[in-house]
């Protein structure tokens, strides 16, 4: 994952940050911004600054110093600076320079979210509301994190919502508050909100990342897409929803998914599971433009879920009514249709923990596999390690679906 947007070497950023020493023998001040809720350190400046200026600091760090080692004096967080630089590698700032004081600045504004949110390149004007409004509470997750969220996940999220008509549910009040689904635009969004009209609504299509950052700053926590683009007949996509009887169950969600994959690799079907951000597992097919129709795809879906529950029948089940499951997980074939949506990859979920429907690797769909893993925090840092496991998911057209459905209806 890049570490977005610090990445350009052509490109000056700047950002606020506060001091937390100054070192002696190298003749520089240390300093410091607040990320996931912590005080690190993330860099050092000794140019820009002039001689009074740079006397003034000393001064005022020498008064309220609460340590000195190593040739540092260092200094509680207090003291605000904004400073230009070139950019970030392994969390510290490259060329940094010493820009103005900033004594109306809190100390604790200086975040890293607020710090990559004032250096996005947009294609449109934005501006975060209430950045310090309380989302989640277990981790704390403010707006302001919330949309770096987005804007960090931009590029992994985008391919899936791209022209694809959008329903959200927002929780302008936070997790705690109440929720509604949102499918039609509201009449304010600004004009770069590109809409589309079908069935009496106004969905917005959200292709780019103003749109999406807009979108979050209404609080639009959850992202439902369906399985066509807009104006097209066709799914890109098939979806199996793995769907256990309650949280404490999801090891039939493993199971179910496990045997699938089975089945799939059986049939050299290309298919791609995620973690729901709610109690399930999810499994992405992705289909050629084109070349299956819905009532194509359901025979496939059918056969899928009743070959399961044939071998199955303790485990899982595909009765609609939940007073009728009992404890068995209902495998939702009938939820992959026209109108119908499912989470898009990457959405974050209107749950007490800030949970995101996060794509997996299938060996990571074992015993091990904990929903309440897959955080906010979480999935950024392991973005930064390692590649999206969806990464390739708009190159397959899994041909040998359409040879396998033609079976399936030869055998009716």
């Amino acid at each position: 994952m890049n570490k977005y947007p610090f990445t350009k070497r052509d490109k000056n950023y700047s950002g606020f940050f506060f001091i937390l020493g100054f070192h002696v023998k190298l003749d520089s001040f240390i300093v410091g911004i607040i990320k996931e809720n912590n005080i690190i350190q993330i860099g050092s400046f000794s140019k820009g600054i002039s001689e009074n200026e740079k006397g003034i600091l000393i001064q005022a760090i020498e008064a309220n110093k609460k340590s000195v080692k190593n040739n540092v004096i260092s200094v509680e967080p207090g003291i605000c600076i904004e400073l230009d630089f070139q950019g970030i590698e392994n969390n510290q700032l490259i060329n940094a320079k010493f820009k103005s004081f900033q004594l109306q600045q809190a100390w604790n504004a200086c975040t890293w979210d607020g710090l990559l949110l004032s250096n996005l390149t947009l294609e449109h004007e934005l501006t975060i509301t209430s950045p310090e409004k309380v989302i989640w509470k277990n981790p704390n997750v403010n707006k302001e994190n919330f949309v770096s969220y987005l804007a960090q996940i931009s590029s992994y999220m985008l391919p899936f919502l791209k022209d694809r008509l959008l329903t959200t549910i927002r929780f302008p009040n936070g997790i705690e508050g109440e929720s509604f689904f949102q499918k039609n635009c509201p009449e304010y969004a600004p004009d770069f909100i590109k809409t589309e009209e079908q069935e009496g609504n106004n969905f917005i299509l959200c292709n780019d990342v103003s749109t999406l950052l807009w979108l979050g700053n209404q609080l639009a926590i959850e992202y439902h897409i369906p399985f066509q683009t807009y104006g097209a007949d066709n799914p890109i996509e098939i979806v199996f929803d793995l769907d256990p009887p309650n949280t404490a169950a999801f090891s039939l969600a493993i199971k179910a998914a496990v045997e699938m994959k089975r089945i799939f690799d059986s049939f050299q079907i290309k298919s791609y599971p995620k973690v729901s951000g709610s109690k399930g597992i999810q499994i992405h097919i992705p289909i050629k433009e084109n070349s299956l129709t819905y009532d194509d795809t359901r025979v496939f879906t059918s056969f899928i879920a009743h070959y399961l529950i044939e071998k199955f029948p303790d485990d899982f089940t595909i009765e609609r009514l939940k007073k009728n499951r009992g404890n068995r997980l209902y495998i939702d074939y009938v939820q992959h249709a026209r109108g119908k949506t499912i989470i898009c990859p990457y959405s974050t979920r209107g749950k007490n923990k800030p949970t995101v429907a996060t794509p997996l690797f299938w060996d990571e769909v074992n015993d091990d596999l904990k929903m309440e893993t897959y955080t906010i925090p979480f999935v950024l840092s392991r973005l930064e390690n390692n590649p999206c496991p969806m990464n390739d998911y708009c190159d397959q057209e899994n041909n040998s679906l359409i040879e396998l459905i033609s079976k399936i209806k030869e055998s009716k």
